[in-house]
């Protein structure tokens, strides 16, 4: 997770106040704000019939789990969008998680929503939600079989520059055992991708149509491309195919960009985008969600968040990626680049969420970064969970070279690509379980701490 000019961190706020003065104080951007719905009724989806709004690959992840739909698969109620563009509202994204809509509007407009009965006035988005505090099941490494015959370690890729990356990990025995991220989707939420058709890392990819999608959840289109290197130089830790250049921890994965992060302002709009692009991402059936963005500091410093509230219950991308893995999906997260300041040394949201992988970086000897976030969360829980390289990773750069660049933003990717081999090679096992059998094969699984977490996983 890099700095861009800013640390893109922390939840959007309540606006729903019957005042047009207070819901202007809480609007989530410029021009505009969030719009909480009461319910989901007058629906006219079912959950009867989810294939109307779940593809079928969605569906499939679901059944593997032994998932229930619920009322949070449920697209918001049709005519409550409809009403608020009847009154003149531009919408600029909808959440069936959170229920809710963020329309583009005057201050002044903000009086119509008073007409509407399905609006919710006294909904606080900073209020902790009500859910039940987990204990942590006791970690216990595996014992294994004398059967048990070990991966082969060898160096067979030309993993060039991302050699160390790879290997720190082991995840080159998942590749010499044919692991290598084949048929397993990877959505990635960041601030852009600028020129990925171009540059030689991506090319394998492209000619095999692994690039599945794209959306700009910011300017409401699917050019993301045109816009920041940042998730351009992320997704080459992950899918980057460039023999003796680099390539990535799970080359042969498939992918979809969105774009969620806008790179020149801090604004509580971000955690919204963020929730919409993971929503789609469960919708289109994607196996992971990587996210190298984090939130705690906005531009308007009266909504920045307090380390109280990294407590995995409040902000509203922490919201969104529990939920996420609730539905099957592997999210991993980048830790954060706060660890050397002196006032806010943590991580962010959604780094914070109890069902996620969290990662922190360390250099090429493992040593822990000094930027890397560090932890507990608010509510003492373990984090980071993990670290891989974020000191000087090997990324695609522009002009058509492989560079380095430092942030959790790719130890972060390099990690999530080690996971899609792991989940590609056993297909079958729950995202919790992944996540346990990672932090148990770590590094200082028996000694786990606030730094390294449980430290670094061996694949």
């Amino acid at each position: 997770m890099r700095k861009i000019n800013k640390m893109i961190l922390t939840a959007a706020l309540s606006i729903f106040l019957p005042s047009a003065q207070l819901f202007a104080q809480y609007k989530v951007s410029s021009g505009k704000y969030a719009v909480k719905f009461t319910d989901k009724e007058a629906n006219p989806y079912s959950l009867e019939r989810p294939q109307e709004f779940l593809t079928q690959k969605a569906l499939d992840r679901r059944e593997k789990f032994s998932i229930g739909l619920d009322v949070r698969d449920l697209p918001v109620t049709p005519s409550y969008v409809d009403s608020l563009k009847s009154l003149g509202f531009k919408i600029q994204g909808v959440s069936k998680w959170l229920n809710c809509a963020v329309v583009i509007c005057d201050s002044t407009d903000l009086e119509k929503l008073k007409t509407l009965s399905f609006v919710n006035y006294d909904y606080n988005w900073r209020k902790t939600i009500d859910k039940p505090k987990t204990t942590p099941e006791p970690l216990e490494r595996p014992k294994f079989s004398k059967k048990d015959k070990p991966l082969d370690k060898t160096i067979k890729l030309q993993y060039g520059k991302g050699e160390n990356q790879a290997t720190m990990l082991n995840v080159q025995a998942l590749h010499n055992a044919g692991f290598t991220g084949k048929n397993i989707t990877v959505a990635l939420l960041d601030a852009g991708f600028y020129k990925v058709p171009n540059w030689k890392s991506f090319q394998k990819m492209i000619e095999e149509n692994r690039l599945l999608g794209t959306r700009d959840f910011a300017d409401i289109d699917q050019e993301v491309y045109d816009t920041d290197t940042h998730g351009m130089n992320v997704l080459s830790c992950i899918t980057g195919y460039w023999p003796e250049q680099l390539i990535g921890t799970a080359p042969d994965a498939q992918a979809y960009l969105f774009r969620t992060e806008i790179s020149k302002s801090e604004n509580v709009i971000e955690e919204f985008l963020w929730a919409f692009a993971a929503e789609v991402a469960d919708s289109l059936g994607v196996d992971v969600i990587h996210s190298s963005l984090g939130y705690y500091k906005f531009d308007d410093k009266s909504k920045s968040y307090k380390y109280s509230d990294m407590d995995g219950n409040v902000a509203v991308s922490t919201r969104a990626a529990d939920i996420a893995a609730s539905k099957g999906i592997l999210v991993t997260v980048s830790a954060g680049n706060e660890g050397d300041d002196l006032i806010w040394p943590w991580i962010t949201s959604p780094a914070d969420a109890d069902s996620v992988l969290t990662v922190g970086a360390v250099d090429k000897n493992g040593v822990i970064a000094n930027f890397s976030s560090r932890g507990p969360a608010y509510d003492e829980r373990i984090k980071p969970d993990v670290c891989a390289k974020g000191l000087s990773s090997a990324v695609q750069g522009t002009s058509n070279h492989i560079t380095t660049s430092s942030g959790t933003s790719f130890s972060g990717p390099i990690m999530a690509g080690a996971c899609i081999c792991l989940m590609q090679a056993h297909p079958k096992a729950p995202v919790m379980e992944l996540i346990k059998a990672i932090k148990t094969s770590a590094s200082q699984f028996d000694k786990p701490d606030n730094t390294y977490g449980y430290g670094i996983p061996d694949f």
